[in-house]
């Protein structure tokens, strides 16, 4: 009967403690920024605007007048102010800065 109560004793082990930043942070929280996320934030944010600028300008000098021929054909089904909308607005919209936060 000894020998019982001490494996009962030894299987039953306490829960760990928990983290010392526990009650800080709500467990579905993201974290914050890094400073590795801020160095390519701020490096990367000149860089990525003129690509966007480029895009956006080729894009709208390719698409403007597709579109129009488009909006002009009889037989078409296109909408092509609707098509050049959507492009305008994917390829020149927001986001214009880079995030320093982590994507998860």
């Amino acid at each position: 009967m000894p020998l019982a109560l001490a494996l009962a004793a030894c299987a039953t082990s306490a829960a760990p403690p928990p983290p010392a930043d526990a009650g800080l942070r709500p467990p579905h929280a993201k974290p914050g920024p890094t400073p590795a996320g801020w160095a390519v934030s701020i490096v990367g944010t000149p860089f990525a605007l003129g690509f966007k600028a480029a895009v956006c300008t080729a894009s709208l000098v390719i698409a403007a007048p597709i579109a129009g021929l488009l909006t002009l054909h009889p037989d078409s089904s296109y909408d092509g102010l609707e098509i050049l909308g959507d492009g305008i607005a994917n390829n020149c919209g927001p986001p214009y800065v880079i995030s320093p936060y982590a994507a998860s």
